[in-house]
């Protein structure tokens, strides 16, 4: 028998063993497509037998800040399938999971001010990915009392995956604990398949749901291979083995699949985003001008973005949205909801001006928000009025208020005088945005 018959098979007896619900884990690429697309076609087959006696999950993950054209192919994805499952009555449910929104990534960058993400402090992939994925899946593993996850992991992807998956312990059924979610059980079905044979059964196989000839699209756009056929010749280097991210990720040094799909005449007008990726990076690294000097625990060291920085991120991030809209679907970069957030994060910095919903306003941006502790409209009028009668800027007002509460809850009080000096001096040299 063939790889797909011995495969589907092991599906067929894993359903049959218990009564245990299925996760299928799908991201859109083609390994989780393969195991979805196998699973399905089996499901189909079990329904025929009137065997298809529990519920299968799709379950993906949105992080808020995939690049544009994959976000709007990943979504498009999911309401076929939802279509197809409706339409063919399947047990099967859609689940998309995504971080609260006090631990989105611009929650995080831009209202709290962590530094943008790097090998050493890769603060994105737990709060955006896992911990969404893995509060759902404990949820339904409590109520069901076990899950069994199909995952589309394969040895050949590397030799340290090869060598991680072959060291997991497996049970009779050939079955891994799963690490974080109790009772969870994992299952990967293709982890003997070649990247060849995978594309072959892609192309070969049209999908259930629908098709997977946009999938090879963009794969041949992301790996920069003009000539780049997976069809003919999956084994070449860089075909199929594209790896979308994020489009903010700085945790590489640099984004390949943005900068092929740059090279396509119909995707270049993601052009700002790469820029404003870049620009993350860069002022990371920025210790003198774009960090505080302290940590977010009060230690002396390279801490968080300045909120001068932070505000200048979000203006530039409002207005590259604001171009880019009509590309977006009706999507933003950025939610009201983190928006708001944003603007409570920087009101525990002492920003009672409620820049975050002012530079929205600022773009069109309509944001329903009020706050009890922030100044009101006429008290923001009155500290306008105040400045403007002594000819200072209402900037220096903010950096003087955001300075003194820095200082609210500590006992010793002598640094406040020494900041406030600096701020003042900054105001008087024209360098009040390096503050």
């Amino acid at each position: 028998m063939n790889k797909i018959t011995l495969t589907k098979q092991l599906l067929k007896e894993q359903y049959l063993s218990d009564g245990r619900p299925w996760v299928v884990t799908f991201s859109g690429g083609k390994d989780s497509s393969t195991v979805l697309h196998l699973t399905i076609e089996v499901l189909q087959e079990l329904k025929d037998e009137g065997l298809d006696s529990k519920t299968v999950y799709i379950v993906s993950s949105d992080t808020g800040v995939e690049m544009p054209v994959i976000d709007k192919y990943f979504f498009d994805k999911l309401e076929q399938l939802r279509l197809f499952i409706k339409e063919k009555n399947l047990n099967m449910k859609v689940q998309v999971v995504s971080p609260e929104v006090e631990d989105s990534f611009w929650t995080l960058l831009l209202g709290k001010g962590y530094p943008s993400p790097n090998q050493n402090f890769r603060w994105c992939t737990d709060r955006l990915k896992i911990t969404p994925a893995t509060r759902f899946l404990t949820s339904i593993s409590n109520e069901n009392r076990s899950i069994l996850m199909l995952l589309g992991v394969r040895s050949d992807e590397s030799q340290t995956r090869a060598e991680s998956i072959e060291k997991r312990d497996r049970n009779h059924r050939g079955l891994v604990k799963h690490d974080t979610v109790p009772n969870a059980f994992v299952l990967s079905p293709i982890k003997d398949w070649t990247n060849g044979e995978v594309w072959q059964f892609l192309m070969a196989h049209k999908a259930p749901w629908g098709k997977h000839d946009d999938m090879l699209t963009l794969y041949s756009k992301g790996s920069g291979e003009a000539d780049c056929n997976v069809a003919l010749n999956p084994e070449a280097p860089s075909c199929g083995k594209t790896r979308f991210g994020c489009w903010v990720c700085t945790v590489v040094s640099k984004d390949k699949s943005m900068e092929n799909m740059l090279q396509n005449p119909e995707d270049q007008w993601m052009e700002p985003l790469h820029k404003f990726r870049n620009m993350l990076e860069e002022y990371r690294y920025d210790h003198t001008n774009r960090r505080q000097t302290t940590r977010r625990n009060g230690q002396k060291g390279v801490g968080p973005f300045t909120m001068s920085t932070r505000q200048e991120l979000l203006k530039k991030l409002l207005e590259i949205e604001k171009e880019l809209l009509p590309n977006l679907n009706g999507k933003h970069l950025i939610s009201d909801e983190e928006i708001i957030q944003i603007q409570k994060e920087w009101l525990h910095d002492g920003d009672f001006f409620e820049t975050a919903i002012s530079l929205a306003q600022g773009v069109g941006r309509i944001i329903h928000h009020e706050s009890k502790k922030a100044f009101s409209v006429e008290e923001r009028e009155y500290f306008s009025s105040l400045c403007e009668e002594n000819s200072i800027s209402i900037e220096l007002m903010d950096k003087l208020l955001q300075t003194e509460h820095k200082y609210r809850h500590q006992l010793k009080r002598s640094g406040v005088l020494v900041d406030i000096e600096k701020v003042v001096e900054a105001y008087g040299t024209g360098k009040i945005n390096e503050i």
